[in-house]
């Protein structure tokens, strides 16, 4: 195991960009299950929502782990962080938003496959440079299995009739 005082770290601004990136998780989850409610009559759009929700959740799992090693086993945010935070502000508002809307399940099913398409760019597998190749792979793995619920959106999509 790395010493952690010779560790590869974060900084507190990258650290703090990694907070961020977890409450954003947690929006997008409580996003979701606000369209598994709303769609409560159609049971398996109501889980599939549910589904993703868990997913974010995952994700921001993933953020706070990161969180609590402090860095260790990383050396850097593989993104620009002011421009990422902006980003972030951006992605939060349009979800307060969607919150706040009457939507179709076509509607809710396109925004969220956009809200997702622009959120992969924020997975940790994608944002952190990793200077430990087992933390990693830990990462990775990690991020592997849920990749396909964008796909489970898009397929779910395609089954309804479009107006």
């Amino acid at each position: 195991m790395i010493e952690k005082e010779a560790a590869a770290r974060l900084t507190m601004d990258q650290l703090h960009f990694i907070d961020r990136c977890k409450r954003f998780e947690l929006k997008g989850a409580e996003l979701y299950y606000h369209f598994a409610r709303s769609f409560a009559d159609n049971k398996p759009l109501s889980r599939l929502w549910s589904k993703t929700a868990l997913e974010e959740e995952s994700h921001a799992q993933q953020f706070a782990m990161a969180a609590r090693m402090q860095g260790v086993g990383m050396s850097g945010v593989n993104t620009d962080l002011t421009k990422a935070m902006v980003s972030l502000q951006k992605l939060e508002e349009k979800v307060d938003q969607l919150m706040a809307s009457t939507l179709s399940e076509v509607e809710a099913l396109t925004l969220a496959i956009k809200l997702e398409e622009q959120m992969a760019v924020l997975h940790m597998s994608t944002i952190v440079i990793f200077a430990d190749s087992e933390l990693e792979k830990l990462f990775q793995a990690m991020m592997d299995h849920d990749r396909e619920h964008v796909e489970a959106l898009r397929e779910y999509l395609k089954s309804l009739p479009q107006p």
